[in-house]
């Protein structure tokens, strides 16, 4: 059991870092994510491209995702009824806001992005990666969901993402000390929504409420408003708070995973 777990907790750590589909992936650089020995993860790979998880380019010798693992997660949504559910109130809050509106459910200590929809016309769009990484600490979404936890939670959290480490996938606004970050959810908890200001992305601002579930109050997910930071200022942001309160509302009573069972957070804050 003990040589098993380590290979496991890689290969999902591995697909984890490979999941940026804009690009391929070199050796050294995965072995350094994993913090594993460069044989190690070769082998990894050389076992998921005989597999067909992975594949290598056979000029440049470097690594990327097949579609397997996108049609995995395709067919669960599906089967989950995540996008039918959800999709009608993205596109309106996009068409109402004229930006582009996401949506995040909360997986472990995590988020990930499981929709989208965009309601800016053709040359203004702001079109990030769906598959980034949320830094908890960094962003709309992630401040949103950390401030339904207690501080000691929320903390843990942003400390294991990388707050007070330097990082190359946050903005130059980016809060690096957990005091700062207790400030935010503070502010958070008080307004019912989390901003990003160039926290994220320079240029960029978000907006985001966390959706709870009607019945017990734990945070399901997050959905959020996000567009360039002039079309974003201070005097508009209620309003798109309270267009995304009402949306997050409506999404919780449609949530289809809000009888799944799930790994919830270890404790809540009341508000």
């Amino acid at each position: 059991m003990r040589v098993v777990k380590p290979q496991i907790t890689h290969l999902l750590a591995l697909f984890e870092a490979m999941s940026d589909a804009a690009r391929d992936h070199r050796l050294t650089d995965l072995a350094s994510v994993l913090d594993a020995p460069k044989s190690s993860v070769q082998r990894l790979l050389d076992h998921l491209v005989r597999e067909g998880w992975v594949e290598q380019d056979a000029t440049t010798g470097q690594y990327r995702l097949t579609l397997r693992l996108a049609v995995l997660g395709q067919r669960y949504m599906q089967s989950a009824g995540i996008a039918d559910a959800t999709h009608g109130i993205l596109e309106r809050v996009a068409r109402e806001t004229g930006e582009l509106v996401r949506l995040t459910v909360v997986d472990g200590e995590k988020l990930v992005w499981i929709g989208q929809a965009q309601g800016a016309p053709a040359g203004l769009l702001y079109q990030p990666s769906s598959g980034g990484r949320i830094v908890s600490f960094a962003t709309a979404n992630g401040k949103a969901w950390l401030a339904t936890l207690d501080d000691e939670t929320a903390c843990a959290v942003a400390l294991a993402d990388g707050l007070g480490r330097k990082q190359g996938n946050v903005g130059p606004r980016a809060v690096t000390t957990i005091d700062a970050l207790r400030r935010d959810l503070a502010a958070v908890r008080r307004t019912g929504f989390a901003t990003a200001i160039e926290e994220a992305e320079a240029g960029v601002a978000a907006i985001a409420v966390a959706i709870r579930d009607p019945a017990t109050g734990r945070a399901m997910g997050t959905t959020s408003v996000a567009g360039p930071i002039v079309r974003m200022p201070a005097e508009r942001r209620p309003l798109l708070a309270g267009l995304l309160d009402s949306a997050a509302r409506e999404l919780a009573r449609v949530w289809p995973l809000a009888r799944t069972p799930s790994n919830p957070p270890k404790r809540q804050a009341r508000r």
